[in-house]
């Protein structure tokens, strides 16, 4: 059962949802979380010290490591689409109630009392090292 912060579930251990992964390699990370029953952060959190690193989810210091990266995709997605941009994330405009990336590429409007969890994840992958920042709700929700 998923807690209100979505991080946690009583049944299953970290060492758990890693060996159960290693087992489906090939299902979506969001696929295999709703299978398990457990949020798509729960998944995440639990390579924390295996390729993965929690880090403050506030979007003052989450852009400020983006815009370090240079080119990246930025990919934002529901349960109803995907959109995935090209691009860097530059000239971010910081604020309470809502920031903003603003470029010709990418145009990413931030709520940041939804940004609740946040990891740093490196994972190999057969095109080499895929590394990635991830962004959850409260609920363990992917927000960017």
């Amino acid at each position: 059962m998923q807690t209100e912060q979505g991080l946690e579930n009583a049944d299953l251990t970290a060492d758990q949802i890693r060996e159960r992964r290693a087992a489906a390699p090939q299902t979506r990370e969001r696929d295999f979380a709703e299978q398990l029953g457990i949020s798509e952060a729960q998944l995440v959190a639990a390579y924390c010290g295996h390729g993965t690193t929690r880090i403050n989810a506030h979007p003052d210091t989450v852009m400020e490591a983006a815009q370090q990266f240079g080119e990246v995709m930025a990919l934002t997605r529901n349960i109803s689409c995907v959109h995935e941009k090209i691009g860097r994330y530059e000239n971010y405009h910081p604020g309470h109630h809502a920031a903003m990336i603003l470029t010709e590429d990418i145009d990413l409007r931030i709520f940041p009392k939804h940004w609740r969890h946040a990891f740093l994840v490196e994972k190999e992958t057969g095109d080499g090292m895929r590394r990635s920042l991830q962004v959850f709700d409260a609920a363990g929700d992917a927000v960017h």
